[in-house]
């Protein structure tokens, strides 16, 4: 299922991939635009969770603004650290493990925005 996305983390493409991943209750979700131009390039995400929502362009929907501050994908998985607009705080951060057998490829993680709570993740492809 994630294939197309595997091999956007470790090989230059030429389209964006999307990746959402959410809590098994719903209770919180991130989605991210990849741009796949080789390495982790990014073109947007939103994020909801108790209530609230973050995006990094209104063009992704309506909330409160949030930025990337930092990330790395390697074969084992993606992290990475979001923060506010002004880039000063930390709002969030996205760990992610990635788990290949076969044509079977997972990501699952975790997703903890800063006073707000933690959750388990799993992902697919957009």
């Amino acid at each position: 299922m994630l294939a197309a996305l595997a091999a956007s983390l470790s090989t230059p493409a030429l389209a964006t991939q999307g990746l959402l991943c959410q809590a098994a209750d719903g209770d919180a979700e991130i989605s991210l635009s990849l741009g796949t131009a080789g390495g982790l390039g990014f073109a947007g995400a939103s994020m909801a969770a108790d209530g609230r929502s973050w995006v990094t362009d209104p063009a992704y929907g309506e909330g409160e603004i949030f930025t990337f501050g930092q990330g790395m994908s390697d074969p084992a998985g993606i992290r990475i650290d979001f923060f506010d607009d002004i880039v000063n705080d930390r709002v969030a951060e996205l760990r992610l493990s990635r788990a290949e057998e076969g044509d079977d490829i997972i990501l699952a993680g975790t997703l903890r925005i800063v006073g707000v709570g933690a959750w388990a993740l799993s992902c697919q492809e957009q």
